[in-house]
This record gives structure tokens, C-alpha cells and sequence, in this order.
């Protein structure tokens, strides 16, 4: 080799080294994208639920307003999630996250107002706003962490488990500094701004159109039972969320708790949520089958919320842990058997379409059934007893989702690829 084919040969080599620095680069900030996105994906309801008795007493609202409330931004998971495909292939999916963010920064800083009216308008614009990057966030992770989707989904998970848990610990502490609740709920704005302008700026970074291609509806996979059991599996486990994140603090307070307290204790809940959030996905792609882990976080999740409700209050920290770690677990493997059934990003984003849209519908009435319960029984009873049975059906569904295998892979209009770690297996 002569000198010139030498010097050739170093040039390239260290274009090759540059090429996967500016890689790695971009995948730490579109990690961290992910994980600022993820962080807004929850204060919307959590901040809500801890002031809501104080909003139901200046509202002077009853228990149907109130169901509402507490339904609706569910119920926009499910209707405008369908959305979200559709959307990524005409903007790009940095394009179309950084819209829905700035959409739920429009939807929060209309809780400023004194108003029954705009608090349901800003609750169905942050719950569509929601609803839709939810169902694209977790594309992210099937598009650029093949490889790592289980540390990648717990990192994601942890992100909005402290998010939630932020919300609801300082939305009691800024509304008694402020003396008003609308500046608390409307201060979570902020966060919504500066997570989409993240967002538009690594669209700009990328200096590419980012489409993705443009997907068939996820009528492809209504056949598909794998894909109705991550379905049913992903809906049930919000279901149980959902009762903890909308109504827990007003359960909590019909027991006798101070608003501060309550409030507290739902933080310590949702932030021990970060643990197994960021544990139980690697381990359920490396180490731990994810059936045991299935029953093991469920077994958590009905032990510290009815050990909230019934036990002795000197236990409640224990409890609110004890629910925390279980419910942390359930929807971090919810969004991991969207990844593991995945055989492509195309296919990814059909089926966390499918399974949030028509999941989040069904999990809709979990929190306007807990709202019609206490009314129709003692304040905690009526709930308890449904959050169980909502427990058992998540259970039996979790263990069919956790069985290997993929969604379809030849569907119309996609080319799934099998990355090199799952080609031709389960997790």
C-alpha cells in the first residue's frame, strides 16, 4: 500500500469515526427529547386531582361535572390516539410531537381562568394533545432503540412517573402560596412549552424530512389476538392508573386526609412509579420472564391501594410505595409488549395505536365508575371493590400479552424488518 492509499484509508476511517460520533450525538438528544416529552405526559391529570375538591367548591359543581372531568381526558386518549399515525406521516414524527406539545401548552395555560366551561375545554384540548403524543413517543423508542427497548422503556416510563409525581406533590404547595388554584394548574404550561420547542429544534437538527411511511389503518390488526391481548392488557392497566391518578387524592380525602397530605401521599405513589418503571422492562427482556413480573406488580398494585383505603394511616407511605412500585411495573411492560410484539416501527406504531386508542376508551370508564360509586355506596367501598375486579381481568390478559410472538408481518402498505435481536423469536 503506498502512501496515498494510506493517507486515503486514515481520511476514511476518520470520516467513519466522526459519521458515529454525530450518531451517538443524536441519539442522546432524541433520548433526551423522549424523556422531556414523556415528563408532560401526566401533570395534566395529576395536578387536577390533587386541588379537585377545592375546584368542585369554587365551581360549585355536583358529581356529574365531576365524572366528567375525570373521564374525559381519557376518553380523548382513545378518540384523538387514532390520530397519531396519520399525523407523523404528513409532519414527520419530531414535527408532529413538537405540534402536540405546543397544543398542550395552548390547553394548560387555559386553566388560568375561573370557569367551569374552560376547564373542560382545556382538559379535551390537553387530553387530545395527549392522547396522540402518547401514542407516538413509544415509536421513538421502536425507531432508534431496537436494540435497547427495554432500558429504553423504563428510562421513558421513569420520565413520567416523575412528571406525575412532581405535579401532583407542588400543585397543593403553589395553590396555597398563590392562594388561587388556577395559577397552580396552569403553571404546568411551562414545562408543555419548553419540551416543544425540544422538540422543534431536533426536527431541525435531523435536516431531514423524518416521515414515516404512510401506514395502513390498524384495521390490519383486528384480527390479530396478540395484538387484542397487548390491547386489552395496555387498557385495563390504565384503567387502574387512571382511578389512582384521577380519583386517589379524593378518596384519600373522603377518608379523613388533609389536602396537603393527600396530595403527598399520591406523590410518594406515583414518583415510587420510577423504580419499577425503570427496572422491570430490562429485567423482562433479559433476565425475568415477564408472566411472573405481570403478577408480581399486580399483586403490588391491589395491596397499596387497598392498604390506602383500609389500613392503618400509620402505614400509608408503606402503602402509597407498595401501589407506587406495582403500578410503575404494569405500564412500564404495557408499553414493552408494544416493542417485544413490534416486528418493525411501521407495525409499532399500528399497534400502540391500536392499544391506546381502543385501550384508553375502555379504561375511560374506570374513573367515571369510581365517581358513580361513591355515590351509591360508602365513599370508599363501591371503588375498592371495582379497582379488584378491574385487577383480576388486567391479570389474565398481562399473561397472555407476556406469551412470545408478533403482531402480523406482512400487512399492506409496510415492510416490517426484524431487527437482528428478535428476528424470529419473543423476548
Amino acid at each position: 500500500m503506498n502512501s496515498f492509499e494510506i493517507e486515503q484509508a486514515s481520511y476514511a476511517k476518520a470520516r467513519l469515526k466522526t459519521r458515529h460520533a454525530s450518531l451517538t450525538r443524536l441519539l442522546l438528544l432524541t433520548g433526551l427529547c423522549m424523556l422531556l416529552g414523556a415528563s408532560n405526559m401526566r401533570p395534566a391529570l395529576t395536578s387536577l386531582a390533587t386541588v379537585l375538591t377545592d375546584v368542585e367548591q369554587a365551581l360549585a359543581v355536583g358529581r356529574l361535572w365531576t365524572g366528567f372531568i375525570t373521564t374525559a381526558p381519557v376518553l380523548c386518549f382513545g378518540i384523538f390516539g387514532l390520530l397519531a399515525p396519520w399525523l407523523a406521516g404528513r409532519l414527520g414524527l419530531e414535527r408532529a410531537i413538537a405540534l402536540l406539545l405546543l397544543l398542550l401548552f395552548m390547553g394548560l395555560a387555559l386553566r388560568i381562568q375561573v370557569s367551569s366551561v374552560g376547564l373542560v375545554v382545556s382538559t379535551l384540548i390537553s387530553g387530545a394533545a395527549i392522547g396522540m403524543a402518547g401514542v407516538l413517543l413509544p415509536v421513538v423508542i421502536r425507531r432508534d432503540f431496537p436494540e435497547r427497548a427495554g432500558i429504553a422503556t423504563g428510562l421513558y416510563t421513569m420520565a413520567m412517573s416523575i412528571g406525575g409525581a412532581s405535579a401532583a406533590s407542588l400543585t397543593p404547595i403553589l395553590e396555597r402560596a398563590t392562594g388561587t388554584w388556577t395559577f397552580a394548574l396552569a403553571i404546568w404550561s411551562l414545562p408543555a412549552l419548553a419540551t416543544a420547542l425540544a422538540w422543534g429544534g431536533l426536527s431541525l437538527v435531523l435536516h431531514r424530512a423524518g416521515r414515516m411511511a404512510r401506514l395502513p389503518h390498524f384495521s390490519a390488526l383486528l384480527r390479530d389476538r396478540v395484538a387484542w391481548n397487548v390491547t386489552a392488557f395496555m387498557g385495563l392497566q390504565a384503567g387502574l392508573a387512571f382511578v389512582v391518578l384521577g380519583w386517589l387524592p379524593t378518596l384519600l380525602r373522603d377518608r379523613g386526609y388533609g389536602g396537603l397530605e393527600a396530595g403527598l401521599v399520591t406523590s410518594v405513589s406515583i414518583l415510587a412509579q420510577t423504580v419499577t418503571a425503570l427496572l422491570v422492562p430490562p429485567l423482562a427482556t433479559r433476565r425475568i420472564p415477564p408472566a411472573p413480573l405481570v403478577i408480581a406488580v399486580l399483586g403490588a398494585t391491589i395491596a397499596g391501594f387497598l392498604g390506602l383505603l383500609y389500613a392503618s394511616v400509620d402505614v400509608r407511605i408503606v402503602s402509597a410505595l407498595v401501589l407506587g412500585l406495582g403500578q410503575g411495573g404494569l405500564f412500564g411492560l404495557a408499553l414493552l409488549f408494544i416493542s417485544l410484539r413490534s416486528p418493525s416501527p411501521e407495525a409499532a406504531a399500528m399497534l400502540s395505536g391500536m392499544s391506546q386508542s381502543i385501550g384508553y376508551l375502555g379504561a375511560a370508564l374506570a374513573p367515571f365508575m369510581v365517581s358513580m360509586l361513591r355515590g351509591f355506596s360508602d365513599a370508599t367501598g363501591g371503588p375498592a371493590v371495582f379497582f379488584l375486579a378491574v385487577a383480576v381481568l388486567c391479570s389474565a390478559f398481562g399473561l397472555r400479552a407476556a406469551r412470545a410472538g408478533f403482531v402480523l408481518t406482512q400487512m399492506e402498505g409496510t415492510r416490517p424488518v426484524l431487527s437482528s435481536s428478535t428476528r424470529g423469536k419473543g423476548p
